[in-house]
């Protein structure tokens, strides 16, 4: 049985690369899930592979979502899609942030029969979160500095100068009352 070796990294996130090991005939699914758990994010969250050339231009897409149009992940086996030696890929996930990555074939070997496949054979650099989450109070940038700023000062309205004393007429609606 043949391991494909995929190289993965960030496209927009320098010094994180995952090494990731699958069996030729697995799934994109499992290599979906195999990223997904290297990196931490969650696994639910819909994605979609697009097949590649030099030029990291997106080609056929295959996806994880409920698409009539695109082939999907779990239809497809690795093998019949792998045309070349240094084969290219862009996975692009379709959350808040759109995460885009860079999945290229980085070496074809023989499976070792003792190893569970998809597996993880190399981490560099830790990836970040996968939302970003914001708690007033906890900036770390200028800009969530600002915000802090802007939140703190501000004041709730006091609706007592509104006018409103909080009486409601018979139709429901609040008024003076009399």
């Amino acid at each position: 049985m043949i391991v494909y070796r995929f190289k993965l990294t960030f496209e927009d996130v320098d010094d994180v690369e995952r090494m990731i090991e699958v069996r030729a005939n697995q799934s994109f699914r499992d290599l979906y899930h195999a990223i997904v758990e290297s990196i931490k994010f969650d696994p639910t969250v819909t994605a979609s592979f697009f097949m590649s050339g030099d030029n990291w231009r997106k080609g056929k897409e295959i996806t994880n979502a409920d698409n009539d149009d695109a082939l999907q992940m779990s239809d497809c086996k690795l093998n019949a899609f792998m045309n070349d030696p240094h084969q290219r890929m862009l996975l692009f996930t379709h959350d808040e942030l759109e995460w885009a990555f860079r999945v290229q074939l980085f070496k074809i070997e023989r499976a070792n029969a003792a190893v569970i496949y998809p597996r993880m054979v190399k981490a560099v650099g830790e990836a970040p979160k996968q939302k970003k989450i914001h708690i007033i109070g906890n900036a770390t940038n200028e800009f969530e500095e600002l915000v802090d700023e802007i939140i703190s000062e501000a004041e709730e309205p006091d609706v007592t100068d509104m006018g409103i004393d909080g009486a409601m007429d018979d139709s429901g609606a609040y008024g003076e009352e009399e």
